[in-house]
């Protein structure tokens, strides 16, 4: 009997609010799917089995999922995001072209300047509402032949083709072999000019300072509900309320000096905000 290979495989899910990520997520891991719409704060990490076949060899690959805020301008939260991951799944909604296009002018250069290039899929989710779509498939054909990538039709509310999403990447990751280069250097201290600059430095910062964005965007998410705001909406206010939030969280487990720098760097962010 052949010994079954392990692999440990991180991969991102990419693209526009509202396309259905977090569904695709939800349906691949859980089998279950809500009409609901949740604006995804920061990052959510998801995990599963799957069993696939490479090279005729049973293969065993351990996915971890992060589930990417889809929200443009938080570049930093998706910046830490996509640093260690081997293989995205590109998602668009097939009843907003625009999503299709975002995924050209935002996802793919954002994610590449960190990853290099990394095998990716490209999903067009809500066939089950095909008689409102926005681009035909072979223009989806099309668009994904230029990257010389697969693509496919998805459905998180039927669960149509969404295993097999996952399932064909998880296979084009275990087979992949990365070109050595040097990481990116993250971009420091950069120019605040909106209340979501400052918002996206505020998370990533508190992430970094507490365990990684794994263990702390819980934490982040729990202040975002209490003040009752959406990263696509943030508000003054709201992220004072979080900073002194996160503050008092701090001061359980750091020394106080540490926590007082901490709030006055994110103070001073919003400071810079009229």
């Amino acid at each position: 009997m052949s010994e079954v290979r392990k692999f440990q495989k991180k991969l991102l899910l990419l693209g526009d609010g509202a396309v259905g990520k977090t569904s695709l997520i939800r349906r691949f891991v859980t089998s279950n799917f809500d009409d609901k719409y949740i604006v995804t704060i920061g990052t959510k990490v998801s995990r599963k089995e799957v069993k696939v076949i490479v090279d005729g060899l049973e293969t065993i690959v351990n996915l971890t999922i992060w589930d990417v805020l889809g929200q443009k301008g938080y570049s930093s939260v998706q910046e830490t995001s996509y640093r260690g991951s081997e293989g995205a799944i590109l998602v668009c909604d097939i009843t907003r072209k625009e999503t299709l296009q975002s995924l050209e002018d935002y996802w793919i250069p954002s994610h590449r300047l960190i990853t290099g290039p990394i095998p990716i899929i490209f999903a067009a989710n809500k066939i089950d509402l095909m008689d409102k779509a926005q681009f035909t498939k072979s223009e989806f054909e099309s668009f994904a032949k230029r990257y010389n990538s697969e693509y496919i039709f998805t459905s998180a509310k039927t669960g149509e083709n969404v295993e097999e999403a996952f399932t064909k990447l998880a296979t084009h990751m275990v087979k992949f072999k990365p070109i050595p280069r040097q990481e990116t250097q993250k971009l420091k201290n950069r120019e605040i000019k909106s209340i979501i600059d400052a918002a996206d430095m505020i998370i990533d910062d508190f992430c970094e300072n507490f365990g990684g964005h794994e263990a702390a965007m819980p934490i982040v998410r729990k202040q975002f509900e209490k003040v009752n705001m959406s990263v696509t909406n943030p508000t003054k206010e709201g992220l004072i309320k979080i900073v002194e939030a996160l503050s008092k969280i701090e001061s359980d487990f750091k020394p106080q000096d540490v926590v007082r720098k901490n709030r006055t760097r994110r103070m001073l962010w919003l400071e810079k905000i009229e």
